[in-house]
């Protein structure tokens, strides 16, 4: 189900990611945010900064995409995105599966506004550790939750 990104993938990632960030964020956070993370997060030059730290990019089947930082302690989910065809398939279930059989908790940041990535991580037995303020420029502020699930 995890397939690991070659070379084209990272090619082609900001195009498949585009459209799935404004449908999540669309009512969420301004156009000009959603324009200003998806650079952040998804130019080449930011891909090229995160895989020199270690930062590991999935395909979740041929429907999403899964980031992760594998720390000493925990593996943090930086990205989890699925079209929306695909959610609520069990796809999040079997990703966090997976990524259990590592022996370390997951920890991720979730928007507190986006309700349905919430209720999904709550589903999956995700707990808040806390709220932070995440403060990005340009008078830009990300509000989210710190989300943790113990290993088992």
């Amino acid at each position: 189900m995890l397939k690991t990104f070659d070379e084209q993938d990272f090619d082609r990632l900001y195009a498949f990611m585009s459209p799935i960030w404004h449908e999540v964020y669309g009512e969420i956070l301004p156009r000009e945010q959603i324009d200003f993370l998806l650079d952040k997060y998804f130019s080449k030059t930011a891909l090229n900064a995160y895989r020199a730290r270690g930062y590991e990019y999935f395909h979740v089947d041929t429907v999403g995409v899964l980031v992760i930082e594998e720390r000493e302690n925990e593996v943090y989910l930086d990205k989890l995105y699925l079209l929306p065809t695909a959610r609520g398939k069990g796809y999040s279930q079997q990703v966090f599966t997976e990524l259990l059989r590592r022996k370390k908790d997951i920890l991720l940041n979730v928007n507190q506004a986006n309700e349905r990535a919430v209720r999904c991580y709550q589903k999956n037995g995700f707990v808040i550790d806390e709220t932070v303020e995440i403060a990005l420029g340009n008078g830009m502020i990300n509000r989210d939750y710190v989300m943790r699930k113990k290993a088992e």
